[in-house]
């Protein structure tokens, strides 16, 4: 018979939370709105050297930094695990390399599209920041992998711990591609510097974490509700029934 984590009390949990899923959804998307309007009314005109397509950018900037905030959580909380074990840490760990790796999604599909907007082609293997985000994204659907193919409860948690912290080191190479593997063919041709252009993605930045963390809240949730159901289907087995 498997040994199962131990769940969290459920004063403790995400259903109970007094900050309520639904309210943290609506703050996120509202944000959202209001991020839209900044593109729409405050960001320069279009460029005329590749036109409205670098308006993409405030999606695909927002995602890319949050893809890299989710995994740092996912890391960390992998290493809290580790030190001191506990289902809860799983939860949050796994949850956010699941949002981490939406993120990453969001980022190389919207950077592609850009891409083929400003050079013609969709995907450019010389470029570092480009080819890093990529591996970066294998590194973690493997982590999701992983997970899959252990049923039993403690060692999953392991092993996901330890693959999680390790993974995290790919952070750092995404970060500081550019600088230690050349320089990058990102289709800068707009005026990141302006103060509407910082305004603008960095207010994106901070709407797309909210969103995202309410993805976050969503499937720790799910992950403690999976287990429950395991339980359950375990004491009905015991049981006969």
């Amino acid at each position: 018979m498997t040994t199962q984590s131990p769940a969290p009390n459920r004063a403790g949990s995400v259903t109970s939370s007094r900050f309520p899923l639904g309210l943290h959804w609506a703050i996120g998307w509202a944000g959202v709105i209001a991020t839209l309007a900044l593109i729409g009314f405050y960001v320069p005109s279009a460029e005329r050297t590749i036109g409205e397509s670098y308006l993409i950018f405030f999606f695909h900037f927002p995602s890319a930094v949050n893809c890299l905030n989710f995994f740092v959580i996912a890391g960390f909380v992998s290493l809290i695990y580790l030190l001191k074990p506990s289902a809860s840490a799983d939860w949050w760990a796994a949850s956010a390399v699941e949002v981490g790796l939406l993120a990453c999604s969001v980022t190389l599909v919207t950077g592609s599209l850009w891409a083929k907007a400003a050079w013609g082609v969709y995907w450019d293997v010389q470029d570092p920041r480009l080819m890093s985000v990529a591996i970066m994204w294998l590194t973690f659907a493997g982590y999701i992998a992983l997970r899959s193919t252990i049923e039993e409860p403690t060692r999953r948690a392991l092993f996901s711990a330890v693959f999680g912290v390790i993974a995290a080191i790919n952070v750092p190479i995404v970060y500081y591609s550019i600088q230690w593997f050349g320089v990058s063919h990102h289709p800068m041709k707009v005026d990141l510097a302006a103060r509407e252009m910082i305004i603008t993605r960095w207010t994106g930045a901070a709407v797309f974490f909210v969103v995202y963390a309410a993805y976050w809240r969503l499937r720790r949730q799910v992950h403690e509700e999976m287990h429950e159901v395991r339980a359950l289907e375990d004491a009905f087995g015991r049981a006969g029934i």
